[in-house]
């Protein structure tokens, strides 16, 4: 029995099988629908307005910003002066200051009419 099915085996794996051959595919252009048309011109034109706002947007942030550098700068360059500023007149009204400048004049300082006002 053993010898039986090892021949039917071999005789169902000999057995050609039929090859299909591939059909030829007929390609053929469509038209384009009067909507698939308008779709694509509507689309390209807010696509053009959409790459011109950007572009626009990005050259008004730039200015704009070398605006706001060039603002900053010189509200450094003020602030610097007006330290500068009021280390100079702390300076010029500090007490030994002003007793160089009452003695280059000839000037008396009397202590007991002298009054300090701080604000």
């Amino acid at each position: 029995m053993v010898s039986n099915t090892a021949r039917e085996l071999s005789n169902e794996q000999e057995a050609p099988q039929p090859v299909q051959q591939p059909r030829p595919v007929s390609v053929s252009k469509v038209a384009w629908s009067p909507f698939e048309r308008s779709l694509m011109i509507v689309g390209s034109i807010v696509t053009l307005f959409l790459i011109i706002t950007l572009l626009s947007t990005k050259v008004t942030m730039n200015s704009r910003q070398h605006r706001l550098q060039d603002l900053q700068n010189q509200i450094t360059r003020v602030k610097n002066a007006n330290t500068s500023t009021h280390q100079e007149i702390t300076e010029l009204t500090s007490q030994s200051n002003l007793k160089a400048a009452a003695h280059k004049y000839g000037l008396s300082d009397k202590i007991s009419n002298v009054r300090n006002i701080n604000k």
